[in-house]
């Protein structure tokens, strides 16, 4: 049965135990399904069945049908992991940053994020976000190295929000206020402060202060800019095998005019979903590429009838053959006599030539790969 999420046998499934010109019986449902709902009947295989060949097939299909990834998310050489606040436990913890005090809401309202997805809200007591080397461990590599930390701010509050430089747990090196005029650091003038970091530090902490409980704020593109051999990690991207297939740079720092710039050679690593961008620093980049598709309620993998696919008609012939292929697989296997056996072969036979077909017919262009790792 289909019925609106507020009755009680929604998606609810049971067997037939009689058909005729008589009324359908079946086993009891929990609760007493609704009025002016759908049913669906199911002929040859359970519904559970079907719904678990639909969830084989959409990664089975790849790459005929695929999920287009792209990202502009990501800074290259910015040593803090996820400093777009992309990551989120959730909608008010960052998964690589520890607040203090501070209230954190996930923040997609347009205009109120510099880039990717989301910004950071910071509002409530006073306090701060910081990254240290335990939400971090590579920025232990800064040591005896100097860097710029950088961040994008949006506040309603004077001398409500800055970042700082915490090192050797008592020195604290500030930037400047945000003005609290509502409004966006420019582009080209983010809350900026550098420093020299001593060989040998006994801590080192980057942090953006709320000092004002009254404010309200917005951070994004907080980045860490300084030598060579920072690792940005685009294992959650989605990439299949975590493999791009083209990496672009922005012209200029914000600049939306296309073209970016290509790069051909890019080390990642796609055991651990790692990049690197040797001599380029301070500049987004696009990252582009094929992923898996899957089904999907809010953005999670899902089994829920409820869940959806992020493809569209022709495409979803595809979809259908490949599980109907996969259900006949399954009954071929020697759970039944051999004539019955032999049927579902010759439907393997014939859904694999369906899929074929359809394959050649309506399957999403690749995307060129034009990225190469030298590792």
């Amino acid at each position: 049965t289909e019925e609106p999420a507020s009755t009680a046998a929604i998606y609810d499934i049971r067997r037939a135990t009689g058909l005729s010109t008589d009324t359908l019986t079946n086993l009891a449902f929990s609760q007493a399904p609704g009025t002016g709902i759908d049913y669906e009947l199911h002929r040859l295989f359970h519904p559970d069945d079907k719904n678990r060949a639909l969830v084989y097939a959409a990664r089975a299909g790849f790459p005929a049908i695929h999920e287009k990834v792209r990202d502009e998310s990501f800074v290259a050489g910015n040593w803090l992991k996820d400093g777009s606040f992309e990551i989120w436990t959730s909608s008010s913890a960052l998964t690589n940053f520890t607040a203090s005090g501070v209230t954190l809401t996930q923040t997609s309202t347009a205009n109120l994020f510099k880039h990717g997805t989301y910004s950071a809200k910071i509002s409530g007591s006073t306090g701060y976000l910081e990254q240290t080397v335990a939400e971090w461990d590579d920025l232990k590599h800064l040591a005896g190295r100097n860097v710029t930390l950088s961040c994008q701010v949006h506040s309603n509050t004077a001398s409500d929000l800055r970042i700082a430089i915490v090192y050797d747990g008592t020195n604290i090196e500030y930037s400047d206020y945000h003005p609290g005029d509502s409004a966006w650091t420019t582009d080209s003038e983010p809350l900026k402060v550098q420093i020299a970091i001593d060989d040998n530090p006994t801590a080192i902490k980057f942090r953006i202060y709320h000092d004002t409980a009254a404010g309200v704020s917005y951070v994004d593109d907080f980045r860490l800019i300084g030598p060579d051999g920072a690792r940005l990690y685009i294992g959650g991207l989605g990439l299949a095998q975590n493999v791009p297939h083209q990496v672009s740079v922005e012209q200029s720092n914000y600049n939306q005019r296309d073209p970016w710039l290509r790069l051909d050679m890019t080390p990642f690593n796609f055991e651990d979903g790692y990049m690197t961008t040797p001599g380029l620093k301070d500049r987004r980049l696009r990252i582009e590429g094929m992923g898996y598709l899957d089904f999907l309620v809010s953005g999670v993998s899902s089994t829920a009838w409820t869940a959806t696919i992020n493809i569209n008609s022709p495409q979803t012939d595809i979809l259908v053959a490949q599980a109907a292929l996969y259900l006949y697989t399954t009954m071929s296997m020697p759970n039944f006599d051999s004539g019955t056996t032999e049927r579902f072969q010759q439907m393997m036979g014939f859904w694999q030539g369906e899929l074929d077909r359809r394959i050649r017919k309506f399957r999403m262009p690749p995307l060129p790969i034009t990225i190469q790792s030298p590792v």
